[in-house]
């Protein structure tokens, strides 16, 4: 297909700190598109997930864990929830960004560092 019936792209400018062009350069790559098509793809595509569906799903995400919570403060064991959510967020930490979270193998890390950490599988603080 022909450019001369379509629009004519331009150079524009985007402000981003070096750690973050770095990033947006990494993520192009992954993507297997230059740097340019990239940006447009990301800041024009509809988003994945719409923000009401979203926004549920962060809701239902904390009330469980809350209800969590509450239920290991009853039963005496508030300071292993305590622990187990430094480990996380310790492990969050190491993950750098979110969107991290997101490739195939965040699963698989997230087990590597888990796995004999506790004696019920689940993580240690400080780890």
């Amino acid at each position: 297909m022909s450019r001369a019936g379509a629009e004519r792209r331009t150079q524009h400018a985007v402000m981003a700190t070096a750690s973050e062009w770095a990033r947006i350069r990494e993520l192009a790559a992954e993507a297997g598109m230059d740097l340019s098509r990239f940006i447009v793809h990301r800041a024009t595509g509809a988003d994945a997930v719409p923000p009401a569906a979203l926004r549920r799903a962060v809701r239902e995400l904390l009330l469980l864990a809350k209800l969590e919570e509450a239920r290991m403060a009853d039963m005496g064991l508030g300071e292993r929830w305590a622990a187990m959510g430094d480990a996380v967020d310790a492990w969050l930490e190491r993950e750098g960004e979110l969107d991290r979270l997101t490739d195939p193998g965040a699963a698989e890390r997230w087990r590597a560092v888990s796995a004999g950490a506790d004696p019920e599988g689940g993580p240690v603080a400080g780890r």
